[in-house]
Parts: structure tokens; sequence; C-alpha cells
């Protein structure tokens, strides 16, 4: 049996030998199915299926056997196919780097097309994602390097990392919520107020959810978002207060809203990281390289 034909056989079992289910799971039609079955059995002079009226009850002893080589040799054909595929970004020039798309915008917009522009023989391919995500990504090697939010819960063993910029989170409200006469907030002052912050796959949602609880505060975010833009629009003509990065207020309409930074704030700090090797290829050494001395030093 060929890869495409353990999938479909996988795929029936897996749909609890409903043929029609499986079908429609993988995409061709139900007579096709069935006509597969026949002529794999009769091709290779096995039952895989136990029958009933004609109809599909399980797996013959045989068939179980087969099902559990098929999971196997599956699992080990996608993990070939994504070998393959990033084998072949690495011998283009290529090199994956994942980041926030906040901290893509605000700080990187323009400095990776300047650096491709520059560097013309390496192709930079660029993933976004929150931070708990792209951690996840680094760590399975789907990344070459990772700009993560810190705390970025890596091995420092395992992972070189370098903090790139230190900022801070800010509260965004109406020009016209009565907190907006004060110059400064304490985390206590939000009191009674609803609020707003990104969602959980930010790790910036970790930050302000344990700053909040440290302050029994937790109970008043009334709703998440992954747009930061839907987060500051909230604010205007209400008395929603919305804690996000203070790099954001770039974007704010500053006739409608303001800011306000807090006593005790929430550091919006984040971190350039890598697998540590013995030897890295010269490329992906020269991006993080440039990466770290034209952002670190500014901030240091």
């Amino acid at each position: 049996m060929n890869i495409l034909q353990l999938y479909y056989f996988v795929n029936i079992v897996d749909c609890n030998f409903n043929l029609s289910l499986a079908a429609k799971k993988i995409h061709i039609s139900q007579p096709a199915l069935s006509q597969f079955i026949s002529t794999v059995e009769r091709d290779h002079e096995i039952e895989l299926f136990n029958r009933k009226n004609s109809r599909l009850q399980g797996l013959t002893t045989a068939g179980k056997e087969v099902y559990e080589y098929a999971i196997k040799i599956l699992a080990l054909s996608d993990e070939l196919d994504h070998i393959i595929h990033y084998e072949s970004l690495r011998q283009k020039g290529t090199i994956r780097i994942g980041l926030p798309s906040l901290i893509l915008e605000t700080y990187f917009a323009a400095y990776f097309p300047k650096l491709s522009v520059e560097n013309m023989e390496i192709q930079i391919s660029i993933s976004e994602d929150g931070s708990h995500a792209l951690r996840q990504k680094l760590i399975k090697d789907d990344l070459d390097i990772a700009i993560l939010i810190e705390p970025t819960l890596l091995d420092e063993k395992v992972y070189e990392q370098h903090t790139i910029c230190f900022d801070e989170m800010v509260a965004f409200l109406s020009q016209n919520n009565p907190l907006a006469k004060k110059n400064c907030l304490n985390w206590r002052n939000l009191d009674k107020y609803p609020l707003a912050t990104f969602n959980s796959s930010f790790m910036t949602h970790q930050l302000v959810s344990e700053k909040l609880e440290e302050n029994h505060l937790d109970s008043q975010i009334l709703f998440t978002s992954s747009s930061w833009s839907y987060l500051m629009d909230a604010t205007q003509d209400t008395d929603i207060v919305t804690i996000l990065p203070r790099p954001v207020e770039k974007h704010l309409n500053r006739d409608l809203s303001t800011i306000r930074k807090f006593k005790d704030p929430i550091p919006f700090n984040f971190t350039i990281c890598r697998a540590r090797h013995e030897k890295h290829e010269p490329l992906k050494d020269y991006i993080f390289n440039q990466i770290v001395s034209n952002f670190a030093p500014a901030n240091t």
C-alpha cells in the first residue's frame, strides 16, 4: 500500500467505518472509496475489514495490524515532508524569523525590508504569531530566530537570548475618562473601571492578568481581543481602560484618547532568541548578530 492508500485506510477507521463521512473528509466520492477497499483487498489477497450485510463493522486481526503500522508510517511521512520543506528553505539561503505582529509593525516594519535589500542573497521569511506559539515553533525548530516578549520561558542553557528592547505597558483611555485628569496611575485607581487587554494567545495577557490579580482587579477584565486598534477604539466615549504596550500609542487618535503611565508599570521587554549550537550557519549567524547590534545598543 502506498501513502495515499494508507491515508484513505486510516481515515475510514477514524470515521468509525462510515464511508460517507470518510469520503467527505478526504474529498473523494463514496463509490471511489468503496472501490479503493475492494481493490486493495483483492490485489493483496487480504481481508482488512469485518462486514455485516455488506457494511463495514470493524477491522480484522490483519486490519488492526495494518492500521497500527499505517499510523506510524503516515506520521513519519509528515515528518519527512517537514524536513524536506525546511531543508529546501535552508539550501536556498532562507532564514526563518518569528515575532509578534505588534513588534513587527512598531519596530521592524522598515528594518527587515532594508535588511533584505542590503543582502539580496538571503531570503528572510517572517512568521507572525503570539509569543506562546512562536516559542513552540522555535523549540520544534520551525524557526531559526524568535523575538519573544519576556519572560521567554526558555532554558538559557539551550537558547541564546538577548533583550533588545525595554518598554512598559500603559493605560489607554478616553479624554473624557475621569482617570485622564491624573498624571500617573496606581493600579488601585482602576478599581470599578471596566478593563480590556490582549487575549490569552499573547504573553502580555498573562503579564496583565498577573498584575491585576495581584491588585485584586482580575474580575474587571470585560473583554479581550487580538486587535490593538479595536481595543483602543473601545475606550472612546466609554469609561473602559485598555492596557496595552506603550508603543501602540503611535497609532493613537489624540483628539479622542490619551495614555497614562503606571507608577508600578508592567515591563514590556522583548528578547531575540535562537537555539545554541557549537557552530551556527554563517548567514543565520550574520542576521542574528545584525539584529542584536542594531537594536540592543540603543536600549542598554
